[in-house]
């Protein structure tokens, strides 16, 4: 399944971005990185990805994600990642991103505090 990106403003600066499918080497992954960065451009203060629909994350989709988290922080912004289903969310924790990057259970503990998913 190719990725599929959504993307919803919030109030208060909050940009949600809705990811469905593989996070993997290819032309679609690559399209998260700019989507990212005109958010910020537009104003975000919080970005949260949702990846309750994403189903497989390969080094690349993690590479992606370190490189988006960097350029939130840089812009001292929040970065988020929500709803990672068990196997993605493993990948995460086997490179150990996962100590760097706040996760959280679900898309509305991502928006209302500033604890990180064990």
């Amino acid at each position: 399944m190719n990725l599929k990106i959504e993307k919803r403003q919030l109030e208060d600066g909050v940009t949600l971005f809705a990811l469905s499918g593989r996070i993997a080497l290819g032309r679609e992954s690559a399209d998260i990185e700019p989507e990212v960065i005109a958010a910020l451009k537009e104003g975000a203060k919080l970005i949260v990805l949702d990846l309750a629909r994403v189903s497989h994350i390969d080094s690349t989709g993690i590479g992606i994600m370190a490189y988006c988290f960097g350029k939130v922080t840089q812009a001292s912004a929040g970065f988020r990642v929500a709803s990672a289903q068990d196997n993605v969310l493993a990948v995460f924790r086997v490179t150990r991103l996962d100590h760097v990057v706040p996760f959280f259970p679900d898309v509305d503990s991502a928006l209302q505090n500033s604890g990180r998913l064990v």
